[in-house]
């Protein structure tokens, strides 16, 4: 997650996403908030689903929204003697506040504040406007109970892995398609459907704004950001008629907010890596110049592809032209990126010579929605390495765990106000939709999960279980703001951490979905020191006296109950992240030809990915089907001897150092700091290929 100035103004529901790169000293990566949408469902057969976020109901959303555009006399979290906490009053709403339509099937609010966002006039009722319906699988209970099995280590069907045309034909939803189209010619004869999804998850319709208002039982507005130079037309809620509600689980681009998004990271001076001062770029005294030097500034504690494959029993490169590299060649492995983050080819290529990583394979763009717009490029990345970090981070440390595997860069659109919708269109197209998706899917971006709508939940979730049928390992970074995210570093009324009182702890969204696995980051083994949690306010052995920039997220969701490999791990009755962790401080890269060292969780999870294209490769080899969901494996008792227990650290403090607005301690066994410890490749690997399919 990218550290962000405490002015930066926070993020609205559902369409922003943090990246989860710190660049070391120069701190050269953008503050991203990358645009992902999901969806939560009722992922345990048993568990009735429902959002559990606070300040669900439209009577709590009103008072929150009071209170954070209240003057100074009413501070989130005051204390002063015969002053009401603003906060207080809100979190008493959680549990005595429940509007009738807070709890109406179909009915779905806007966040309570948008911030940026100011509410203008209503909006014409001649104007076009693009809405998506999100349409409920055929059978959700049937569609949980395959993919529950399919990912049981007991179960006998165990990675018996679905065909395309298998996982369409159980989740298409035809009947409810027809009525949604017969409801949509009876009501909106003006309406003109734009697109379907191949299994039509998903239903693009334009129409005028009248008539979405008289559907929706709702009004529109056009919304003005108070910064920037645009508009875009919302509404405060709406209300699925009620022949609907059976087959269509919500709307996307009705109440959805999103902001735009700094080119730069304020505060961090590019040429000095100064925390307080920010200066133009100067490639000049921009990094080092070659490896060597780098490794001499920063000590033993610097993390290399070498030094990764020795801390983590990994094996040797497999050798050009070698059976072992041409079954390699078969597996495929995917990340993920936006927010005009660029890969550079020279820069993977300079990074790869210091240890001799093969420089045979290449990236393949992924195009989508972006069809005929590469994102790689040399010339972008001298000219401002932020909008190369994340991506060249990514790529770089992926190909290097494991070089000969084919390897996507698959690129969403820079965040504008259809940020959210264009990722659920492009996660479909590219991936979901597609007669062979990657093997493995590396996502280093995320949100607060407070931001998130319910629909976007609901409409991710499903796709992520889809790919789950068929085999697909989804690997999420946890975050780089503790348990509090970015959240904790935006300032209200000049206090810090208000958003605790008011909303709560948050974890990061997508790494809190059920059919992920969420990667957290520690520090120490590196050095040859004792392995703890990373994060910003730790300064001890472990990372040579240096604090990392970042802060490992971790906690319990709001919204994903808890999933059934998590029973009896910890007593929350919802989600825990992260499920486990692996280095990320002071990682070696290159950025605009030049040297530098970064941290983050985006760092842990990439390795992680080309961890697991390894095993696939094994996996292939032997005649059997890909790793695919890996949490119920990891939570296994027999799977306890793979990871090392990291008890020491917590996630109180945001990145960079500031504010500590609360979180969590590591312990023994799973915690919500750093998940069930740190893997050793080869004992996850001999566990993966011991299980009984």
């Amino acid at each position: 997650q990218a550290t962000l100035a405490q002015d930066l103004a926070l993020f609205s529901v559902s369409e922003s996403f943090f990246s989860t790169t710190q660049v070391e000293e120069a701190a050269v990566a953008n503050s991203m908030f990358c645009l992902l949408v999901g969806c939560v469902l009722a992922v345990d057969v048993g568990f009735a689903w429902s959002v559990a976020t606070p300040l669900e109901t439209s009577e709590d959303a009103r008072e929150l929204g009071e209170v954070l555009e209240a003057v100074d006399e009413c501070r989130a979290g005051s204390s002063d003697s015969g002053q009401q906490s603003c906060g207080f009053s809100v979190v008493q709403l959680r549990g005595q506040r429940r509007s009738h339509l807070g709890t109406e099937s179909g009915y779905e609010a806007a966040p309570a504040h948008k911030v940026g966002w100011m509410q203008s006039e209503r909006c014409a009722g001649t104007e076009l406007h693009e809405l998506a319906f999100v349409v409920c699988p055929k059978s959700l209970a049937q569609l949980q109970e395959v993919a529950l099995d399919r990912t049981n280590p007991s179960s006998p069907n165990y990675r018996k892995w679905l065909s395309r045309t298998e996982v369409s034909d159980l989740t298409r939803n035809e009947q409810g398609l027809l009525e949604l189209r017969a409801h949509l010619r009876a009501h909106a004869p003006e309406a003109g459907i734009l697109h379907a999804s191949r299994d039509g998850d998903l239903l693009r319709v334009l129409a005028p704004v009248a008539t979405w208002e008289s559907l929706l039982s709702t009004e529109f507005f056009v919304y003005k950001h108070e910064e920037h130079n645009s508009t875009i037309l919302r509404s405060n809620n709406y209300l699925l008629p009620g022949a609907l509600k059976e087959h269509v689980s919500g709307v996307l681009q009705a109440i959805n907010f999103e902001q735009f998004i700094p080119t730069t990271m304020p505060g961090i001076d590019l040429n000095t890596g100064s925390r307080d001062t920010q200066q133009p770029f100067s490639s000049a005294s921009f990094g080092w110049a070659n490896f060597t030097e780098l490794q001499a500034s920063k000590g033993p504690s610097l993390v290399s592809p070498t030094k990764l494959r020795t801390i983590y029993s990994m094996p040797a490169i497999a050798e050009r032209g070698s059976d072992l590299a041409k079954v390699q060649a078969k597996t495929s492995q995917v990340v993920y990126g936006t927010l005009s983050q660029h890969w550079s080819p020279s820069d993977r290529t300079r990074f790869e010579e210091p240890f001799g990583i093969p420089q045979d394979n290449y990236v393949k763009q992924l195009k989508g929605q972006t069809e005929g717009f590469s994102m790689s490029g040399d010339a972008m990345c001298r000219q401002n390495p932020s909008d190369c970090a994340e991506a060249n981070l990514d790529v770089q440390y992926m190909m290097a765990m494991s070089p000969w595997t084919q390897i996507g860069y698959w690129y969403v659109p820079k965040a504008d106000e259809h940020g959210m919708y264009t990722f659920l269109n492009d996660f479909m197209a590219q991936f979901v939709d597609d007669d062979h998706p990657p093997q493995v899917i590396s996502i280093s971006y995320g949100m607060p999960e407070y931001l998130v709508s319910k629909s976007a939940l609901v409409l991710f979730e499903t796709l992520a279980m889809k790919l789950a049928l068929q085999g697909t390992t989804i690997l999420v970074a946890s975050g780089d703001d503790g348990a509090a995210s970015f959240l904790a570093r935006k300032k209200l009324h000049g206090e810090e951490c208000w958003s605790v009182p008011l909303i709560g702890l948050q974890v990061s969204w997508p790494s809190s979905s059920h059919w992920v696995t969420s990667v957290g980051a520690t520090v120490g083994p590196a050095s040859g020191q004792p392995e703890v949690v990373c994060q910003s306010n730790y300064t001890g052995p472990s990372t040579d006296g240096e604090a990392p920039l970042i802060t490992s997220g971790g906690g319990y969701s709001h919204k994903v109950p808890k999933p059934a490999w998590q029973e009896g791990i910890h007593n929350e009755s919802s989600r825990g992240v992260p499920d486990l962790s692996l280095l990320g401080h002071n990682f070696a890269m290159v950025i605009g030809g030049r040297w530098r060292s970064v941290d983050g969780t985006s760092a842990s999870a990439p390795v992680l990915g080309g961890m697991l294209s390894l095993i696939n490769s094994e996996l292939i080899a032997a005649g059997r089907p890909t790793v695919g969901f890996l949490n119920p494996l990891l939570y296994a008792t027999s799977s306890k001897s793979i990871f090392s227990d990291v008890t020491e650290g917590d996630n109180r403090c945001a990145s960079l150092g500031a504010p500590c607005c609360g979180g969590y301690d590591a312990g023994p066994g799973w915690d919500p700091v750093t998940g069930l410890g740190s893997i050793d490749w080869q004992k996850l690997r001999d566990a993966i290929m011991a299980s009984q399919f």
